[in-house]
């Protein structure tokens, strides 16, 4: 196996020691963290170093969120994604419960019209994802490789979806 030094020498090239404000807040977070998950049973000297080492080498510019997403879009799109998870989860129980469970399980390719950014087609995938009945398998090359439990007009749902998010960064584009 061959080790790519030269990667490393320029991730450590590039590494920059954060504010002294942004380590104690990260510590004091990290630390209550550990706190919360070891029920203040674990080692607190252990939990601060841990933190402490968190909170120096974490990316402090790794944001999942762009600048450009509309917050005020959400809430609307956060309702969009209850209705379409529990009316697909009710779909997938009713399949579940019926005596003659007629399966038409299939893949699908889609391939992204709207969304250009690997972050943004990345949440896509993951709300995929979230519906009852789909199952992301792969992301390629600007396509969505999916598996469909028994979902007949997956491919309007899934440009409806692209559409929706696709709204959230500032593109008006009908579905």
């Amino acid at each position: 196996m061959h080790l790519n030094t030269q990667r490393w020498r320029g991730l450590w090239a590039r590494w920059q020691l954060p504010a002294w404000r942004v380590v104690l807040f990260r510590t004091f977070l990290y630390s209550g963290l550990w706190w919360v998950l070891t029920e203040g049973a674990g080692s607190v000297w252990l939990g601060v170093l841990l933190a402490l080492a968190i909170a120096l080498f974490a990316p402090l510019n790794n944001a999942p969120w762009s600048t450009h997403l509309r917050w005020w879009k959400l809430p609307t799109f956060i309702g969009f994604m209850a209705k379409r998870s529990v009316s697909g989860a009710i779909d997938v129980a009713k399949l579940a419960l019926s005596r003659h469970c007629d399966l038409n399980t299939h893949t699908r390719t889609y391939y992204f019209r709207l969304l250009t950014c690997p972050s943004q087609q990345l949440l896509m995938a993951n709300l995929v994802n979230l519906t009852p009945g789909t199952l992301t398998l792969c992301m390629r090359d600007n396509t969505l490789h999916i598996h469909i439990l028994n979902h007949p007009e997956i491919a309007a749902q899934l440009r409806e979806l692209e559409s929706r998010i696709a709204e959230l960064y500032g593109w008006n584009h009908g579905y």
